[in-house]
Order: structure tokens, then C-alpha cells, then sequence
């Protein structure tokens, strides 16, 4: 019998459900949580962005991080909750994965992914419904697995 794992993510909380069929009974395996994801970024840092000269004139402007301390503490985030899955998925205890994320969590999930694992995936559903009640996480499986 197949057993599906369903990571229902956004980017403050990673739950990881199993199940035998979908949309069907959901037995809770491991939460993560990343509590920065819930912080507004001007709290995330620490005073003003740096400022530098123009090269011509006397103008001064300030100067952007690459990426920004939220996009990197989500991707973080995402790695953690893959490596998870990596490590399960070398050992045999699930033959199927399902996503249940925010879109933008979803997004570098997908980036993410080693190729062996990209392949176990057979549904990605773009919603955030973590908090919202297990009613509202089978309501979701249930619409995405009709439509199959």
C-alpha cells in the first residue's frame, strides 16, 4: 500500500501528515516551525541600510541587501523542511508527496527540490491553510484530488 506524505507549509509552520489514501484520514508526523516568518522585516533588522557616494556629484543614496532578510530566512526554511523530506525519502517512508503551501513558500519548494524528489510529488495545491483546522486541509485535498 502507498503511503503519501502532505506538507501543508507556509512560512512560519511546516506540518507533515501521512496518509494510505487521499483524500483520506491524516496522521500528523512532525511540525517546524520558523518564528522569524511571522516577524515584520523591519524588526528582522537591525538599523538602517548602509549609504554610499555617487560616483559622479555629491549625491548619496542607500544601499539594498541582495536579497531580502525575509525571502532568505524563508528559503532557509524551505531547506530545512527538504532536507526532512530527503532524509525520509532515503529511507523508504513514503512513496508519494503531496504540497499544501502559501504560494510564495510553494515557489521555493520547487526550486529546492532534489530531482529524486521532485519526482514523488503528485499534486501541488497553492493555498495557506496552516492554521486553519485539519476541515480545512482535507476540504483542499478533497477539491484537488476530484479534479483528477
Amino acid at each position: 500500500m502507498n503511503t503519501t506524505w502532505i506538507l501543508v507549509a507556509n512560512q512560519v509552520e511546516a506540518r507533515i501528515y501521512s496518509s494510505k489514501r487521499l483524500p483520506g484520514n491524516l496522521i500528523l508526523l512532525d511540525t517546524l516551525t520558523h518564528e522569524e516568518g511571522a516577524v515584520h522585516t523591519r524588526d528582522l533588522i537591525s538599523d538602517a541600510p548602509g549609504r554610499a557616494y555617487d560616483s559622479i556629484g555629491s549625491g548619496r543614496h542607500s544601499m539594498e541587501p541582495a536579497t531580502g532578510v525575509k525571502e532568505e530566512g524563508r528559503r532557509r526554511f524551505v531547506k530545512e523542511m527538504v532536507d526532512l523530506l530527503e532524509s525520509a525519502h532515503q529511507k523508504g517512508r513514503f512513496d508519494q508527496l503531496v504540497f499544501l503551501a502559501a504560494p510564495a513558500v510553494l515557489g521555493v519548494i520547487r526550486k529546492t527540490l532534489t530531482g529524486a524528489l521532485a519526482r514523488m510529488v503528485v499534486k501541488e495545491i497553492p493555498k495557506d491553510v496552516v492554521g486553519q483546522g485539519m476541515d480545512k486541509i482535507q476540504e483542499q485535498l478533497q477539491r484537488a484530488f476530484e479534479l483528477k
